[in-house]
């Protein structure tokens, strides 16, 4: 079905839909987008900038450990006792390493416990851990046996090495620590590697600076992780332990510093930063529904406006249905009936509107339809009134024809040429006024009817009166058959009744604004606007004039009718007009 053929009740629906209810969802939809991409960005920005102070700030403590393992040559005596072969050593030299070892764990907190390596095999240590809780052989096994980090700081050849988390183990409790490693070498002779100056750290230590960073969202997950995806710590470790390769290699691999990784089926934004500093890989992660859960109010409020702006957008169609839509099927409804039950029927509705402006101007055109038809009425009935007068005139219509054509030539044989035309004039007045059988004519016929009967008065008084300005374009408008006759028989009996020597009689018929004008001008004595006005009455003694003038309102309207500018002794001017309508008749 076309659009123009639906109903003003489903195009209104289809706008509403089309134009409104589909816009607003498109736009709720593009604004929660929007705000989800905004919010995704923010967590970014957020954990970049949370990932990035830890890493700092994890950066500055751990280059700290980095100095003080570095101290051992500061003291040449150390490295000496670590040359000394062992069974050239005396015991002030084990004393004095253990209180060098001893020194250097009582400088942080946090360093638990203090491992040298001799090439010899030798192996001098401080654990505070072996206490009899912890055997102290437990990290120089540990470290014996992993030839992985061994090779690892033979590698970095000097320069400090950042061992993962590992565990050391009792009867009753397990503690997991991470190590700083270096090789000592003989700088002030040979350069050659003496051993390995092992720093055992807590891992509580990243607890503590998280807390005092902090970072103490319960959603986000933080680690701490080496290159080979071995997670050093993490805020959340049994988060971070179900995470497996995969995962940490899609964040490795991915491109920049933040991305959205899937696992297991769920989104995560997650950030990562690579220290330069020891190859550890700092990552924070957080659940894209967490994210999304910080800008719920948006939601919230997007499916209020959505909801707001779909309950005005009925109340608005209840309004229009009420108000536009029903009032207009009323009237549409109202005019389907038949032509008779229409007419005299009238539609009322309690608005001030285009709609009520509509319903009266409905009512207004029933109204005129009613009076033209009553009108029309009227002027069929007067019109069959003045062909019953016709027909009582038309007393053997024949007879009087025989009888003028026996006269006319009569005449000739006289001979009389005067009288010749005067019965041909005559002749064609009657046979116009007469045998016509329609009762409107142009204005042609009627021009040519009352020069004919001029003519007959001229020879009458064997005068020239007549004159005619007739602009030819006014020929086919219509009017009244014998409209003019009685016009100007008035001028030829009132107007010049006492001199008829002087008489002028103008017949001027122009164009005026698609109107045909006709105007009959005589130089007679002329009347008062009173008995202008008389005349003109239906109560006049001058019946034909009285006459035409309602004829002409009955055809034409009320605005149309005989028009006499008269005044004593200055003759009188009769006008008629004729509309662009009658054209039509």
């Amino acid at each position: 079905m076309r659009l123009k053929e639906l109903s003003i009740k489903k195009k209104f629906v289809l706008v509403l839909i089309v134009f409104i209810l589909i816009p607003t969802c498109v736009v709720s939809m593009w604004v929660y987008r929007t705000a989800s991409t905004t919010w995704i960005k923010q967590e970014y920005s957020n954990q970049s900038n949370e990932l990035g102070n830890i890493l700092k700030t994890t950066e500055l403590q751990l280059k700290r450990y980095e100095n003080i393992i570095y101290k051992i040559y500061e003291d040449t005596s150390i490295v000496e006792v670590i040359k000394t072969e062992e069974e050239k050593r005396i015991p002030i030299d084990y004393v004095h390493m253990t209180d060098y070892l001893r020194g250097i764990q009582s400088e942080d907190e946090y360093v638990k416990s203090v491992y040298l390596f001799a090439n010899e095999g030798e192996v001098f240590f401080q654990d505070s851990t072996a206490n009899g809780n912890f055997a102290s052989g437990n990290f120089e096994n540990l470290y014996i046996n992993n030839m992985k980090w061994q090779k690892q700081i033979q590698e970095r050849n000097g320069a400090a090495t950042w061992l993962s988390t590992y565990e050391v183990r009792s009867v009753k409790k397990q503690k997991k620590y991470f190590s700083c490693a270096f090789v000592v070498k003989d700088l002030a002779s040979t350069w050659e590697p003496l051993g390995v100056l092992i720093l055992n750290i807590d891992l509580k230590l990243f607890d503590d600076l998280f807390e005092l960073l902090g970072q103490q969202d319960d959603y986000t997950t933080y680690m701490i992780v080496d290159n080979d995806g071995n997670i050093i710590w993490s805020n959340h470790l049994e988060t971070a332990r179900i995470l497996d390769e995969k995962f940490f290699e899609s964040v490795q691999l991915s491109n920049g510093t933040c991305s959205e990784q899937e696992y297991e089926k769920e989104q995560y934004v997650v950030t990562k930063f690579y220290s330069d500093y020891n190859n550890w890989n700092y990552i924070s992660m957080k659940s894209r529904e967490e994210v999304l859960k910080s800008g719920v109010w948006v939601v919230q409020m997007t499916v209020v406006l959505l909801l707001c702006i779909v309950l005005f957008s009925i109340f608005g169609a209840i309004m229009i249905q009420r108000y536009i839509i029903h009032p207009i099927q009323k009237m549409v409804a109202a005019m389907s009936v038949p032509e008779k039950e229409l007419l005299g029927r009238r539609l009322y509705i309690d608005q001030d509107d285009e709609i009520g402006k509509l319903y009266r101007s409905f009512n207004e055109m029933n109204q005129k339809i009613e009076s033209y038809i009553a009108k029309n009425n009227e002027i069929n009935k007067r019109e069959k009134e003045y062909q019953i007068q016709a027909l009582n005139a038309q007393i053997n219509p024949h007879f009087i024809y025989n009888t003028l054509d026996t006269l006319h030539w009569m005449a000739l044989d006289i001979p009389a040429p005067d009288i010749c035309r005067m019965i041909t004039s005559f002749s064609e007045i009657l046979r116009y006024s007469i045998s016509k059988k329609e009762s409107i004519v142009t204005l042609k016929d009627e021009l040519i009817c009352i020069r004919n009967y001029i003519d007959i008065y001229e020879e009458r008084y064997e005068l020239h009166f007549g004159q005619f300005v007739i602009d030819e374009r006014v020929y086919p408008y219509k009017t009244f058959r014998m409209l003019l006759q009685p016009i100007i028989e008035n001028c030829i009996v009132h107007g010049f009744a006492q001199d008829m020597e002087h008489a002028m009689i103008e017949v001027r018929a122009e164009l005026e604004n698609e109107e045909a004008v006709l105007k009959i001008i005589d130089n007679g004595v002329g009347v008062s606007r009173e008995r202008v006005a008389y005349v003109l009455s239906q109560n006049s003694d001058r019946v034909g004039l009285s006459n035409i003038n309602q004829r002409l309102k009955l055809l034409y309207g009320e605005e149309y009718g005989l028009e006499i500018v008269s005044q004593k002794g200055k003759g009188t001017t009769v006008i008629l007009r004729f509309p662009k309508d009658s054209l039509n008749m």
